[in-house]
């Protein structure tokens, strides 16, 4: 684990060498409200249509094959 740590330690540093005195520090690079829809409020499909159109259903759900151990 030491080792690992050394290796993040060392990409860390590796990145505080970049030449940034001039950038402007952004939250984000691209603006996001270029992307963003309104928000308007619309009916839901019936959950009937929903769980028609998926290939595993039970008891009113949606059926996924168990991807982690047994828990």
């Amino acid at each position: 684990m030491q080792s690992e740590l050394n290796v993040i330690a060392d990409a860390i540093d590796s990145v505080q060498e970049a030449a940034t005195a001039d950038v402007e520090p952004t939250a984000n690079p691209v603006p996001l409200e270029a992307y963003l829809r309104p928000d308007v409020p619309v009916t839901p499909l019936p959950q009937s249509e929903v769980l028609a159109a998926a290939p595993a259903t039970a008891d009113g759900m949606f059926v996924a094959p168990q991807i982690l151990g047994e828990e």
